[in-house]
């Protein structure tokens, strides 16, 4: 098992598990790890859902319903004191990004190598068990959240974030006959500022997953590469930094949960004269 680990070295454990369509084209390409435990994971909290739905009790919950609830207050205490008006769309699409996010964030604690040597035994060469580690789905995520913010922009105050694009925050300050020059600088700006929300939102998560796996890479390494005491030490280590890897996929959870009811309850502030 240590061979196998060490051939192609860490570089070889960031491969995917790739479909490709046209091998000249990178964008013609589907990461079917990615795919696959996307779905099995969005698969199993409807399930769950389901299930928990069936057994839901009035009174004094216990068990799952007891630990549901808990999250679902604080999902919405979160909303409540980041959004300005009331919108049933937002506290559960916070609860499901909340979720989803902190649960394949979780897959990363599992053993480096475990998932991959499993995926071996079927055959695939190449196989990455955390979705947040591939930028492909932060990024679709964040676009999604992207799109919802425009959507609302548009629809709840279209002329003022026209107003906004063509003349923030420059136009009003300069004469009516520098305003023609202006306005398009005030509209680059205004896009530049617009597609850094679905950049920071996504570049954020995937970082910081893709930094601790590779982490996580060294450390399996240390201890399948060594010695008694090297084994040691990386066990320790590893399991150190497992549960503090842990609490960082919680956190990044939360902070594109909060970051994604910001950037709606932005689009929601309503118009000042």
């Amino acid at each position: 098992m240590a061979e196998q680990s060490h051939d192609g070295g860490i570089a070889g454990h960031l491969h995917y598990w790739t479909l490709k369509f046209d091998e000249s084209n990178p964008f013609m390409q589907i990461h079917l790890d990615t795919m696959l435990v996307t779905i099995v994971v969005a698969a199993g909290m409807f399930g769950f859902a389901l299930w928990l739905k069936g057994r839901l009790v009035e009174g004094t919950p216990s068990g799952a319903q007891n630990f549901m609830e808990s999250v679902v207050g604080f999902v919405e205490d979160t909303v409540r004191d980041n959004f300005p008006v009331h919108n049933p769309l937002v506290a559960p699409l916070a609860f499901t990004i909340f979720v989803f996010i902190a649960l394949v964030n979780t897959i990363d604690v599992l053993p480096a190598f475990l998932l991959g040597h499993v995926a071996h035994l079927f055959g695939i060469e190449h196989f990455r068990p955390v979705p947040t580690n591939d930028l492909n789905l932060p990024a679709a995520m964040a676009i999604s959240v992207f799109v919802l913010v425009l959507y609302y922009e548009f629809k709840l105050k279209p002329v003022h974030f026209c107003k906004e694009l063509l003349m923030e925050p420059f136009t009003n300050l300069v004469p009516v006959f520098l305003k023609p020059i202006v306005m398009p600088i005030n509209l680059i700006l205004k896009v530049i500022e617009e597609i850094a929300k679905p950049l920071s939102l996504s570049f954020r998560l995937f970082g910081n997953m893709f930094a601790g796996e590779v982490i996580f890479l060294l450390i399996a390494f240390l201890l399948l590469s060594g010695g008694p005491v090297s084994m040691a030490a990386g066990f320790v280590v590893g399991l150190g930094w497992s549960m503090f890897h842990l609490f960082i996929g919680l956190l990044q959870a939360f902070i594109f949960m909060i970051l994604t009811v910001v950037y709606l309850s932005i689009a929601h502030q309503p118009v000042e004269h």
